[in-house]
């Protein structure tokens, strides 16, 4: 059985504890993952620990010992995104989880079609099973929504992408720091306004495009996280070219 990382964010979990599992985890795990007594699986407490564990019954788990950490990155990425229609967001969230970002800040500006929404529990729950699913120990953070113009203001460190800057982006990324939080804007559907622009300009962002081509919203989100990602690897010499 190829083994896959269960997420338990509702009990205190450490060495020889027992764990009752929610409901929605016993059917993850019994009904899809087809796990039975006696089985054994890596339980991560999205936090950045992850255990071993033994399923005891239909209901229960044995957390047997703390595993050896998986080095994840030392960089966090943090994704402004502006609010998206439709499932366009959760798939932001699902591919950007995968990927590895640390937190999520949906925000509301000029060009937004949609100014509210009552989804946050539903993605953070796409939020952790994306994390299973992919490997991770860390579920990102799901950021209540915030306006543009306030979140603006209390970052330095980072990129916004706009279809009209010619500004480099690997020039960009090697001007970021590492150490400190990076946050990526993405617009919504119909992009920035120029005054959004400016108001990043003067908190000192770099301001890039993706190319040629108008991207998508959820797209661009998904390909300028990956490219960032890679090029800060790239920059810390985890991957050599």
């Amino acid at each position: 059985m190829s083994d896959r990382r269960l997420c338990i964010q509702y009990a205190e979990i450490f060495p020889s504890t027992l764990i009752t599992l929610s409901a929605e985890d016993r059917k993850y795990l019994f009904k899809v993952l087809r796990y039975s007594a006696g089985d054994t699986l890596s339980v991560i407490d999205g936090k950045g620990k992850i255990y071993r564990a033994r399923v005891i019954d239909k209901k229960t788990l044995e957390i047997l010992y703390e595993e050896k950490r998986y080095q994840e990155d030392i960089f966090s990425i943090f994704l402004c995104q502006g609010l998206l229609k439709g499932g366009r967001m959760e798939m932001v969230i699902q591919k950007t989880t995968e990927i590895g970002v640390k937190k999520i800040i949906p925000f509301v500006s000029e060009r937004c079609i949609i100014k509210h929404t009552r989804k946050i529990e539903r993605w953070k729950k796409i939020a952790k099973e994306a994390t299973e699913q992919s490997g991770g120990i860390t579920v990102p953070e799901i950021n209540e929504i915030v306006n543009f113009s306030d979140l603006i203001k209390q970052v330095e460190n980072g990129i916004l992408f706009w279809e009209n800057s010619e500004a480099s982006l690997m020039r960009a990324v090697l001007e970021l720091t590492p150490d400190s939080p990076i946050f990526l804007f993405i617009g919504p559907e119909g992009g920035f306004s120029p005054k959004e622009v400016q108001l990043a300009e003067k908190r000192g962002m770099k301001i890039v495009s993706l190319g040629k081509r108008i991207l998508r919203a959820e797209t661009a989100s998904i390909v300028s996280l990956a490219l960032v990602n890679f090029l800060l690897q790239v920059k810390l010499g985890k991957i050599k070219l």
